[in-house]
């Protein structure tokens, strides 16, 4: 399974010429950052450009950061991967806790932009989810989880409901709890295969920005870019 984090970032925006590093120094002395908390929990760092990969830029922040372990605090390295649309809206980061793609989102804003602010979280609308059901069906795929909250049902109101199993979409009624839901959590969507480039695709996408990719295991940077070519096309 791949965590990521979808983050929006302006489609208009100048970008500035792109050095091959920036250090989280960088952010930390630039005017307006102290309010940025979450800089309290990210010790060290460096951005640095990889390569260009289709439509996307992709970096890499290495970084320091201090977590909570049982009753102590230790210090974590790790690297964050992170994926940015060249010329959609689209910015992806992958497995890290929020707080710390909050601060490498802010870095890369600041490293492209010049403007740590520009790049911010993703929340999804029930809009959305909709859209994305869709698109998914239309490319022969289906519905494999959702999560939604606030559903009129049998003359009550259910406050939380959650379903998995492959092919939701067919289960009677399904439409009408997907349709009245005040708000869809998450939803889970499996596909054949994108472009015929890809193996099949199992992922889950929540209300926040946040989601899974379930399979491949060990997606292909073309099988990356061909999903989130997906959902920024069809939200987009």
């Amino acid at each position: 399974m791949k965590d990521f984090i979808l983050y929006l970032q302006p489609r208009e925006q100048a970008v500035i010429p792109i050095k091959e590093k920036h250090s989280l120094e960088e952010l930390k002395k630039t005017p307006g950052t102290s309010s940025i908390s979450e800089l309290e929990v990210v010790k060290e760092g460096e951005l640095r450009l990889l390569e260009t990969l289709g439509d996307y830029r992709v970096f890499v922040f290495s970084c320091k950061y201090i977590a909570r372990h049982g009753t102590s605090l230790v210090t974590v390295k790790r690297d964050i991967e992170l994926w940015q649309s060249i010329k959609g809206i689209l910015v992806i980061s992958f497995g890290s806790p929020r707080k710390v793609a909050k601060v490498a989102t802010k870095l890369l804003s600041l490293a492209i932009f010049g403007d740590y602010s520009l790049i911010n979280p993703f929340n999804l609308t029930n809009s959305d989810f909709f859209e994305l059901n869709k698109k998914v069906q239309k490319l022969g795929g289906t519905v494999t989880q959702l999560e939604v909250r606030g559903v009129s049902w049998g003359g009550g109101q259910l406050r939380h409901l959650q379903i998995k199993g492959r092919g939701l979409e067919k289960i009677p009624g399904f439409d009408e709890v997907f349709q009245k839901a005040k708000r869809i959590s998450s939803m889970g969507f499996s596909l054949p295969s994108l472009n015929n480039s890809t193996r099949s695709i199992s992922f889950r996408l929540l209300d926040w920005g946040g989601g899974q990719l379930y399979s491949p295991s060990d997606p292909l940077p073309h099988e990356l870019g061909e999903l989130f070519n997906l959902i920024e096309s069809t939200l987009f």
